[in-house]
């Protein structure tokens, strides 16, 4: 019997379409990968662009920074940023800050345009960077941020009690023992001789925005022109911080590591950090008229200080100094103050109690247990007693970066 099989059909033309399908495919793919190899450089070199405008963008704002800064030096050198007595800009800004563009390199350049904030503290500054110019640009970058230093306080007195109490409640401080405060350029009794700054004369040894009493043989010395105690005192708003400046200087002192920043109460028996130290309320919130007493804190300062404590120490609520304590810089109490020396005890710089939540007194010496010398010197609070930069930075929170040219 014949073993029968199928026919198999012609399949020798099948090669052909194969090949060219293929074919096709690596064309595809070798296109694509051309067109990848073109591209690619081009993506580079955009995103080099961009990063380049950034940068400087950002060399604008460091430019303003080192503006303002060197404007503060007592001989400020040219291209500095020179402010009045109320921190405003000047009317004609010098070159490299005034909106004009600056040219860095060949890379390109920026624009950069510096006005006052919303405090006098703060300026708010808006820097554009162009590559490779700002004609013909083919990237921008442009950025914005708030720039803030410690707040320009001008104290009018050593002793200054008021401000902010709640409507209705008289500030009143209370003087008495043989407490000296002196405000003049000459050392007076137990008080060293004080320092005025440029421009800011002081109204008083002794201020309130209530009234001023005196209790046993306190020495008060006035400084020229003015008197020694005055009642019914108006400080300027730049003397009182508001809970904007709290909040700066509380990152400030954050950003300074352990020992600038409390929250509640505090005892010291020996100086603490030098440097700003900022004493919040217990739970964080901003001291106000109706702050229940358990967040209210209080810094106590006793003990036998063998050296000085230099700075800025500002508290959400109240200060209790006793004992032999040394400080030089600012003293600032949102709430009420007591001060009782002893020994070479002494205070250098200027003491602020504003009474934001009541009308307790703020006192010196009212028991009559020594004295509590407190001298007026402007430069070390604005220094804090050279141990706070006055230097501009940016604010927390507040560097952006925005669309448009």
């Amino acid at each position: 019997m014949m073993n029968k099989t199928k026919p198999v059909k012609d399949e020798q033309g099948i090669a052909f379409p194969m090949s060219m399908i293929v074919l096709t495919i690596l064309v595809v793919l070798m296109a694509a990968l051309a067109a990848l190899a073109t591209s690619e450089p081009r993506v580079g070199a955009n995103h080099m662009a961009s990063t380049q405008a950034r940068a400087l963008a950002e060399s604008g704002l460091e430019r303003v920074l080192w503006a303002l800064s060197a404007g503060q030096q007592l001989t400020p050198p040219i291209g500095s940023i020179v402010l009045d007595a109320s921190y405003n800009l000047p009317a004609t800004m010098p070159a490299g800050v005034d909106g004009s563009y600056v040219s860095v390199s060949s890379i390109g350049g920026f624009v950069v345009r510096v006005v006052n904030g919303a405090q006098a503290n703060q300026k708010v500054v808006t820097a554009v960077g162009y590559v490779p110019n700002n004609t013909s640009p083919t990237a921008i970058k442009k950025i914005t941020a708030v720039l803030t230093r410690l707040s320009p306080i001008n104290p009018l007195c050593a002793l200054c009690v008021g401000g902010e109490t709640p409507a209705g409640n008289p500030a009143n401080a209370q003087l008495g023992g043989t407490t000296t405060t002196n405000a003049q350029a000459t050392a007076n009794g137990t008080a060293p001789a004080g320092a005025f700054c440029p421009g800011v004369a002081p109204t008083a040894a002794v201020a309130s925005t209530g009234t001023v009493t005196t209790n046993g043989s306190p020495h008060l010395f006035a400084p020229p022109g003015g008197s020694a105690t005055l009642n019914n005192a108006s400080f300027p708003a730049t003397m009182i911080l508001t809970n904007s400046d709290i909040t700066t200087l509380k990152a400030m002192a954050l950003s300074m590591g352990p020992g600038h920043y409390y929250k509640g109460s505090v005892s010291w028996t020996s100086p603490p950090a030098n440097g700003l130290i900022v004493v919040d309320t217990l739970d964080g919130t901003p001291l106000a008229p109706n702050t229940s007493n358990s967040n209210v804190p209080t810094v106590e300062i006793s003990g036998n200080w063998a050296a000085s404590w230099n700075g800025w120490l500002v508290v959400a609520g109240n200060i209790y100094v006793h004992g032999n304590v040394q400080m030089n810089g600012l003293i600032y109490a949102q709430n009420n103050l007591t001060l009782h020396g002893t020994g070479n005890g002494a205070i250098q710089g200027a003491v602020i109690g504003t009474g934001r939540r009541d009308s307790s007194s703020t006192t010196i010496d009212d028991l009559d247990i020594g004295n509590a010398p407190i001298t007026y010197n402007c430069p070390m609070v604005r220094n804090g007693a050279g141990y706070l930069s006055q230097n501009w930075r940016v604010a927390p929170g507040t560097y952006q970066e925005i669309s448009g040219s």
